[in-house]
């Protein structure tokens, strides 16, 4: 087997940290090199990339909340073994109509996020769009801004015009919003 690298690698020459303390099943917490604590049971450790998978009780009942960690980068280890032997799990069962509903909810959601930029826009551009999307639905449509379905703003940006079947109403209305969301883009400028 490799063997550790770097401060793992040193730790376990003297005795104060090293793989011992990463064995499955030992209860570990520590600091990260970012400074973010942690705490969790050791799932597995692979001595070659000095790597540690850790698991903690999850939000939801019956899940738990997996993270890695590089055991190099770890400072204030404390390690508890176990007071059994541990017990070789099996993986838990995938819930695959489940992830499938979680990566169609999260390509939605990058999908509609994508949306919201602006193609061959400038900033101020953007700036305006993002201001008005906060209250009103807003698309692009090439680098036009339309607005309630209804209201289309095109560079530069300044006056709004209906479309044919719309409400003159939500003109005036947009118009309105456009002008104080301007107007605060250009103090936030200054």
């Amino acid at each position: 087997r490799p063997r550790p690298r770097g401060r793992l690698a040193d730790a376990r020459e003297d005795d104060t940290m090293g793989v011992a303390d990463w064995g499955i099943g030992h209860v570990v917490s520590g600091v990260t090199a970012t400074g973010e604590k942690f705490a969790g049971e050791v799932f597995t450790f692979d001595e070659g990339t000095g790597l540690a998978v850790l698991r903690a009780k999850g939000d939801i009942v019956n899940t738990h909340d997996v993270r890695i960690l590089r055991a190099e980068g770890v400072s204030d280890l404390k390690s508890t073994p176990p007071s059994d032997p541990p017990k070789m799990e099996k993986l838990p069962v995938v819930d695959e109509a489940r992830c499938q509903k979680r990566e169609e909810a999260a390509v939605k959601a990058a999908t509609i996020s994508a949306a919201n930029i602006g193609v061959d826009v400038t900033a101020e551009a953007q700036d305006i769009f993002d201001a008005l999307a906060r209250t009103l639905p807003c698309r692009w449509e090439g680098r036009s801004i339309v607005v309630l379905d209804e209201v289309k703003i095109s560079p530069p940006y300044a006056e709004c015009v209906g479309v044919a079947t719309g409400d003159p109403r939500a003109v005036e209305r947009v118009q309105k919003v456009l002008a104080m969301e301007k107007s605060k883009l250009v103090k936030a400028k200054k």
